[in-house]
């Protein structure tokens, strides 16, 4: 029970990595708070939460929208009085060419996957400074590392996290509350909706490039030391970790969990 009486809130919690995590979070014994634009998701995955004895509290918000965080925040302060844990997981991927991009496309993106991060980090910071204590988890990528042809407003949105991750990691320790750490997580492909759904990386890629969707996905395995897509599951085991008190001196990384795609 690794976070035993911690108050955790994970966006993105409907589906996929977010599900997983919030599920691995319950049973280490934290209430839960998950949030997503969709509610019925939501409401699945509380089921789930309370099943395994935990509190789960399921709210509809779009991390981009400031009034929305700001209704979040006293919801929760109202409900829970605190919050120990915040994984900005919540994540959209809209692949184009650079030059057929529309700039609503593009900044939809970078709003989702870069202005939510900052929102909810902005919005449950002081919740963490009032004890001294807390954990924020960014969800990143691999692409936030690495050139992703055909995907720069992703690319873009996930470099951005990383270095929100860095700076804040250092102004929150400078700023007197070095129990308080910023980490990211980097993944590779994951097999979730986002990459084998019927609107995910594969159907996509496959479109564009004009070779079948089995060829898409021969040539992702060629670009992982494993050869493998990795599950959800792997993901949220190193979430819990930099959640839990194990990971007390650890702030400011980026880890990569990716089956060996990159190395730094």
């Amino acid at each position: 029970m690794k976070l035993k009486s911690k108050i955790a809130l994970i966006t993105g919690a409907g589906r996929g990595i977010g599900h997983s995590i919030a599920v691995a979070f319950a049973e280490e014994g934290a209430d839960v708070v998950l949030v997503s634009r969709t509610r019925e998701q939501l409401e699945s995955v509380a089921e789930e939460i309370m099943q395994r004895g935990q509190k789960a509290l399921a709210i509809s918000c779009d991390v981009s929208s400031s009034q929305a965080v700001q209704k979040l925040t006293k919801e929760v302060q109202k409900i829970f009085g605190r919050l120990d844990i915040l994984v900005n997981n919540a994540g959209i991927s809209k692949r184009s060419k650079f030059l057929d991009y529309d700039d609503e496309t593009w900044f939809e993106v970078i709003r989702i996957n870069l202005f939510g991060v900052y929102l909810c980090t902005k919005a449950f910071l002081p919740m963490m400074q009032q004890t001294g204590t807390g954990r924020i988890i960014n969800m990143a990528s691999v692409a936030g590392k690495a050139p992703v042809p055909f995907n720069t407003a992703y690319s873009a949105s996930k470099h951005g996290v990383l270095g929100l991750t860095k700076s804040l990691a250092s102004e929150v320790a400078l700023s007197g509350y070095p129990g308080i750490t910023v980490n990211a997580i980097c993944p590779f492909f994951v097999d979730t909706d986002m990459f084998s759904g019927p609107k995910g990386y594969i159907v996509q890629m496959s479109k564009m490039a004009g070779i079948s969707e089995k060829e898409i996905v021969e040539k992702v395995l060629g670009r992982s030391l494993q050869q493998r897509v990795l599950e959800p599951d792997e993901v949220a085991a190193m979430a819990v970790y930099l959640a839990s008190d194990d990971a007390r001196g650890i702030t400011g990384q980026a880890f990569n969990i990716c089956g060996g795609r990159i190395f730094h």
